[in-house]
Parts: C-alpha cells; sequence; structure tokens
C-alpha cells in the first residue's frame, strides 16, 4: 500500500491535532488535580507534615541501604 505525500501529510496533520488536544487535557487534569492537592493542604496542614515525614523516611531508607 503506497501513500502520496499529500495523504501521509494529512495523516500527519491529524496525529499532531489528536496530540495538542490529549496534552491539552492532561494539562487541564493536572492543573486540577495540583488546584485540588493544595486546597486540602491548606484545610489540613498537619496531613502534609505527615505526607513529608513519610517521604523522608522512605528516602533515608533508601538511601541508607547503599
Amino acid at each position: 500500500m503506497m501513500f502520496s505525500k499529500r495523504e501521509a501529510g494529512k495523516k500527519l496533520e491529524q496525529v499532531q491535532e489528536r496530540s495538542r488536544e490529549a496534552g491539552s487535557e492532561l494539562c487541564d487534569e493536572l492543573k486540577s488535580a495540583a488546584s485540588d492537592s493544595c486546597d486540602y493542604l491548606k484545610k489540613n496542614p498537619w496531613a502534609g507534615v505527615g505526607i513529608g515525614a513519610a517521604l523522608g523516611l522512605v528516602v533515608g531508607v533508601l538511601i541508607s541501604k547503599k
């Protein structure tokens, strides 16, 4: 099956457009998740402290195993 340059160009434009749309949707979802996380941590600051402590503990354990 042979494609002409014109057909290949059209297909490429379609793929690029779908990629832009998917990237835009992903960006919007990430912004929403970040906003929700910030709101949650503003309402529950001790949860942020606990999460930070837990991550520090995990990183410390991983570093000490070297």
